[in-house]
């Protein structure tokens, strides 16, 4: 049996960032495509430990200025195509040492 899972993180569309899990990002996307406030990103993580949100992302939405070392993890299509996010990895001025 793996030791490993998928994991959903719902992250906010608020410009803010946010904690998720460290390990790949699998897929990104609106699970309620309805719902154009939250998008969520799907990660590979350890099956039987409790997984520590890590990754710090924020969502941005087109057109919309992005920090200097952002990197893209996936984009969200909301309301049919009328919304775009894009999910991004921040800089962790922490160096992830705890969550926010």
């Amino acid at each position: 049996m793996s030791d490993r899972a998928v994991l959903k993180w719902p992250v906010a569309v608020d410009d803010r960032p946010h904690r998720i899990g460290g390990g790949p990002v699998v897929h990104v996307d609106c699970q309620n495509p309805h719902d154009p406030s939250v998008i969520t990103i799907w990660t590979i993580e350890p099956r039987y430990a409790q997984p520590e949100p890590k990754r710090r992302v924020q969502v941005f939405g087109t057109g919309q200025p992005l920090p200097f070392f952002a990197e893209h993890l996936g984009t969200a299509i909301a309301l049919d195509g009328q919304l775009v996010w894009h999910a991004f990895q921040l800089p962790d001025p922490r160096n992830n040492d705890e969550s926010e």
